[in-house]
């Protein structure tokens, strides 16, 4: 993630909004939150649910469990809210009463429930009191921003007091685990579970979502970020290569409480302190998951941005949200060309200065004078050893705005050597194989890697003073 402003004054200094690349990598090399997912109900076995011997009695039975999820899937669509809630019980009725209506606000192209898996089998000895956990997919597809489904992973606590009874869902949280990598890997809460009542407002390219009390803030910002959207858009069409999935539209939560903030789709994990916004990558749900030709897909992204921050607060508030903005709509324009192929090993993974260098330049790219700056104000005082920034910025050794600058520059320096054209195609064709930088580059720039980097390093300490 991107380091601070390094100048109070509304917008000057390097960005602090990005992709969290150490938590994805992470996510992506030991397994995928959202795209690994079981069968429905009703198409075999259910994971976690063991036969039942003679002497137990079927209570809650796969059937009863598809008829839960299927409920909840139709009302959601019908708009039925009495319907929706039926099962809920208790507090989790009125959690879900608000989640409903939230939801109803949002422009689905698609919006399901798929069972994950399922603990308990539903069966007892004496044919009562049974009680089971679920884990949940809410499976949607956000009309004109996901290019393909995605989910977000919910538990449910479900009970039953005989056959005779109705099954009640007593209890929705988010999933503990998404396939033993934590809970920040099950893309929950969104917005719609957090928000007591949601604004949402739609535009041409852009969702933006706010707590209603956030309203006349929101709607402040709403046209600067859908502007950002359409010039990035605007530019990816004239200078990136076609491409199949590129997102039409982009999902934009601004959210001015930092706890909240930080809990989006992160379930309440680690906040890094200095990030003023993310772009959270989607993967796609994929019900057959589970072959070894299966691979890692994007659906598109989720971007999140700290309205407490000084890109929202300062005298130059309108600049520092359309630079922002810029930045991570980047950063979801081309998600959904990642191959997913990631390694702890910097030579088989995405590289963060691409990502990172990519999302600055487009920012820049419409603003030259704040790139300038930004770079002078990184790099001032610090020693700069020629190599490029590893995978992980907020290790190297480097502070990390610096990192952002040279990354910004080795973008830059691709785009002065082969063009434009040249820089969205390097782009593209790295986040599809990542494993062949060597010929990426060669083909942008006519140098190889090595060749690239002293090269890059003469024009980093050419554009540092």
């Amino acid at each position: 993630m991107p380091p601070p402003p390094n100048d109070p004054g509304g917008g000057q200094g390097l960005k602090t909004a990005v992709i969290g690349l150490s938590a994805l990598a992470l996510v992506a090399v030991l397994g995928v939150g959202g795209f690994a997912v079981y069968k429905a109900v009703g198409g075999g076995s259910m994971p976690g649910a063991e036969g039942t011997g003679d002497d137990t009695e079927q209570v809650l039975s796969q059937e009863d469990i598809a008829t839960l999820l299927n409920g909840r899937t139709q009302a959601l669509k019908s708009g039925d809210e009495d319907e929706y809630l039926a099962p809920f019980d208790g507090e989790a009725k009125e959690e879900q009463r608000q989640i409903f209506r939230n939801l109803r606000k949002v422009p689905f192209a698609e919006s399901k429930y798929m069972v994950l898996q399922q603990t308990g089998d539903g069966s007892d000895e004496y044919g009562s009191d049974v009680k089971l956990a679920l884990d949940v997919a809410f499976v949607h597809q956000i009309e004109g921003v996901d290019v393909r489904p995605v989910s977000e992973w919910y538990r449910w606590e479900v009970e039953r007091d005989s056959k005779e009874a109705e099954p009640r869902i007593t209890g929705v949280g988010g999933s503990p685990s998404a396939y033993g990598l934590g809970a920040t890997a099950v893309y929950y809460p969104a917005p719609w579970d957090l928000y007591d009542d949601m604004y949402v407002k739609r535009q041409g390219h852009t969702v933006t979502i706010a707590a209603k009390k956030n309203a006349a803030a929101a709607s402040r910002y709403a046209p600067i970020i859908e502007q950002s959207a359409k010039t990035d858009l605007d530019l990816w069409k004239s200078k990136a290569p076609s491409v199949p999935n590129t997102p039409k539209g982009f999902l934009v939560v601004v959210e001015p409480d930092r706890k909240t903030y930080t809990k989006l789709y992160n379930n309440g994990g680690l906040d890094v302190g200095w990030d003023a916004g993310q772009s959270v990558p989607m993967p796609t749900f994929n019900e057959g998951y589970g072959g070894k030709e299966d691979r890692l897909e994007f659906g598109g992204a989720r971007i999140k941005m700290d309205a407490s921050s000084e890109r929202f607060t300062s005298s130059a508030w309108r600049r520092g949200v359309a630079d922002i903005s810029r930045h991570e709509i980047a950063h979801a324009l081309v998600q959904p060309q990642d191959s997913g192929s990631y390694s702890f090993d910097d030579e088989k993974s995405l590289r963060s200065w691409v990502v990172e260098g990519f999302a600055e330049y487009v920012t820049n790219r419409f603003d030259r004078e704040l790139g300038d700056q930004g770079v002078r104000n990184a790099l001032a005082g610090q020693e700069f050893d020629g190599e490029l920034p590893s995978s992980d910025f907020d290790s190297d050794a480097n502070p990390v705005s610096m990192n952002y600058a040279l990354s910004y520059l080795a973008i830059r320096f691709i785009a002065e050597e082969g063009g434009e054209e040249a820089v969205f195609k390097f782009v593209v064709d790295h986040y599809k194989k990542p494993t062949e930088l060597d010929q990426q580059l060669q083909s942008a720039v006519g140098m190889g890697e090595s060749e690239f980097q002293a090269a890059w390093a003469q024009y980093v300490r050419s554009n540092s003073r």
